[in-house]
């Protein structure tokens, strides 16, 4: 994965874990545990991977391959968003 791919996803998520830390913080008073960030993140998911019929050429496994690889790339962009966001919220 490009450096430019990685940060287009981190940039299209950063709202949206954001805004899962805000509304967690403000319903809690904590910040959200990391399984339960993944919980609520995982939710969200499936809108920036893509629906396996979309992803669907040239069959099966190709499909499966393109849906884990775009998987991959999103959750390692989530889980760099969720330390950042623990960071800055640590002080």
């Amino acid at each position: 994965m490009d450096s430019s791919d990685h940060d287009g996803i981190k940039r299209d998520i950063s709202i949206t874990v954001t805004d899962i830390f805000d509304s967690f913080e403000e319903e809690n008073n904590r910040l959200p545990t990391m399984e339960e960030f993944r919980t609520i993140f995982s939710s969200h998911a499936e809108q920036y991977i893509g629906p396996m019929d979309e992803l669907a050429v040239e069959g099966i496994h190709q499909t499966l391959d393109k849906h884990q690889y775009r998987e991959q790339k999103l959750w390692r962009a989530a889980t760099e968003l969720e330390s950042e966001q623990r960071c800055l919220r640590s002080d």
